[in-house]
């Protein structure tokens, strides 16, 4: 084999392993339920104007993102559910509550076990928001647990762990 002829090789070989290291990040387990989380931060925060359909169509979205068989669990606010219509009701009531909210993730932990296609995460999410003149800011902590199906990572749980400041207005 020619120089030229094994540098293409070599080149051909390289461009192979990096483009299935790449396939292999994109659709990792931790990828897709860090761009889930991002999905929701999306769909929670608000801004001012937004439409009843768009505010609906977040709402929806959200519930969406459940596996079938899910249980969401807030006993600080009196709200447990299992049932998909509840918690996109539940979703656009805290959200109709402001003109504007603007959720972020400060820490994250996230295990995942890949043999039973299962991963739990842990986060701490703030949140302010605003009503008329008034500026709120609250912090929660969750516990959120994932389950893949047919490919994608689905929440089949959720717990509010701990409410780290409350809000200054009804939650659900």
């Amino acid at each position: 084999m020619s120089r030229r002829g094994l540098q293409a090789t070599v080149a051909l070989v390289v461009l192979l392993i990096g483009g299935w290291l790449v396939v292999r990040w994109w659709v990792s387990p931790q990828r897709q339920i860090n761009r889930n989380i991002k999905e929701i931060q999306k769909l929670v925060s608000k801004v001012p104007g937004e439409s009843d359909l768009v505010a609906l169509g977040k709402a929806r979205k959200v519930s969406e993102m459940f596996a079938d068989n899910f249980e969401f669990r807030a006993e600080g606010f009196d709200f447990h559910t299992r049932d998909r219509q509840r918690l996109a009701a539940g979703v656009h009531r805290y959200r109709s509550f402001s003109q504007a909210i603007a959720m972020r993730v400060r820490e994250k932990d996230l295990s995942i076990d890949k043999e039973h296609r299962r991963a739990s995460t842990y986060l701490t999410a703030d949140f302010v928001t605003q009503a008329r003149d008034i500026t709120g800011r609250e912090a929660y902590r969750f516990r959120i647990d994932w389950v893949e199906q047919e490919g994608d990572w689905k929440i089949d749980f959720v717990e509010l762990v701990e409410i780290l400041e409350e809000p200054t207005r009804p939650w659900f």
